[in-house]
């Protein structure tokens, strides 16, 4: 049997041009147990020197990546199949029991407090689970402070959410002994044989643009233009189209952010359990049903109103014509009609009010579960095998 110390998580982190952030980035992954392989893509800035101190200390190794660099005067494309298909092989190859797609300007962190990553990770295996999914934190810069060779984590401190196409994160894996896909989702969803995702996502705290001069530079002279045409007729690299030019302003207001506050997000990762999910489940198949009703007893009304309208001209023709018994059983058999539509509107208003009721105390119920997401700071975590 593995020992517990004998559990490896290897994050594969691909890198262009993040000098000022790739040592905290590896030095966090190395903190939290798990080792790093770093495919540089032929950085022109200090990121292999940056980096080159971890060697030995957790960072496996350093790849250039292609292997041929770019003749002098040209640009090297940004080729991220061939990024994603090289960390295919890597995953192959190298002997892990866990893998990360890791990129080198976001943080991985336990959504459970004080747990390290790799613990958290091996927990994870021993439930049987093979796959983990990761709650995407934006960090956009609120002023043009940040010192290079810092902890983001400690400077930015107001976030958003994520675009709806960068919300899909499932990109730690265990290794089953066979290749598996990064390519087709564009490095999003991993494919896997038999896949178990964990049902708790991660943390991943997201830093792609540091300060106006990082923003312009990285948009406009390390990334647009080195986006390949196959890869954009895609729709990947679509992160950067409403940026319109060198004059935009990459500086967010924090007004318009949230605050981050490390106990709060975690916890609301663990309210946002099978509880919550079933009662907002239960409410909307409850509206549903409402709206149905409503629409029956409007129908209702209508066909009531349109018989009534006809025993009214039944009556005006009985005065009119006399007694006839064919008309006589018209309007009897009219009214028994009548009677019954009554009762059956009658039956469904009761009926409404009952599920009216309970659409109430059902959203009284998920009011409550949202005030307690968000106003239960500093609650203690529930034990996991509880």
């Amino acid at each position: 049997m593995k020992r517990a110390d004998d559990f490896r998580v290897t994050a594969l982190v691909s890198a262009y041009n993040e000098a000022d952030i790739i040592s905290s980035v590896i030095g966090h992954l190395v903190e939290n147990g798990v080792d790093v392989y770093l495919i540089d893509n032929r950085s022109s800035d200090d990121t292999v020197a940056e980096a080159g101190r971890w060697l030995g200390k957790g960072l496996l190794k350093i790849e250039e990546f292609p292997e041929q660099g770019p003749a002098e005067g040209e640009t090297l494309p940004f080729d991220w199949t061939a990024i994603l298909q090289r960390k295919e092989e890597l995953a192959r190859e190298l002997p892990a029991d866990w893998f990360l797609h890791h990129d080198a300007d976001e943080f991985r962190e336990a959504p459970f407090p004080g747990m390290k990553l790799r613990d958290a990770i091996e927990w994870v295996d021993r439930l049987g689970y093979n796959c983990i999914d990761f709650r995407v934190f934006n960090f956009p810069p609120t002023d043009d402070r940040f010192q290079a060779g810092s902890d983001p984590r400690k400077h930015f401190q107001y976030w958003e959410e994520a675009a709806e196409f960068d919300r899909r994160q499932l990109k730690a894996w265990k290794n089953p002994g066979r290749p598996v896909s990064l390519v087709p989702s564009g490095g999003h969803d991993i494919g896997l044989p038999a896949r178990r995702i964990f049902p708790i996502p991660f943390l991943l705290r997201h830093y792609p643009i540091r300060s106006q001069t990082h923003g312009r530079r990285k948009v406009f002279a390390e990334r647009r233009g080195r986006f390949t045409d196959r890869e954009r007729a895609r729709r990947w690299h679509i992160q950067y189209d409403t940026i319109a030019d060198g004059q935009h302003d990459f500086l967010a207001d924090p007004a318009r952010l949230r605050p981050y506050d490390d106990e709060q997000v975690r916890l609301e990762l663990m309210l946002a359990n099978e509880i919550t999910r079933w009662a907002e489940y239960q409410a909307r198949e409850l509206r549903a049903s409402l709206d149905a009703r409503d629409k029956e007893l409007t129908e209702l009304r209508a066909a009531k109103e349109a018989l009534s309208k006809t025993v009214e001209e039944v009556s005006v023709l009985r005065h009119r014509a006399g007694a006839l018994d064919a008309a006589e059983q018209r309007v009897a058999e009219l009214e028994r009609a009548l009677g019954r539509e009554e009762g059956r509107t009658k039956e469904l208003e009761r009926e409404r009010a009952r599920l009216e009721e309970r659409r109430r105390d059902l959203e009284i119920q998920v009011e409550a579960l949202l005030r307690e997401l968000a106003s239960a700071r500093g609650v203690p975590s529930r034990d996991p095998d509880s």
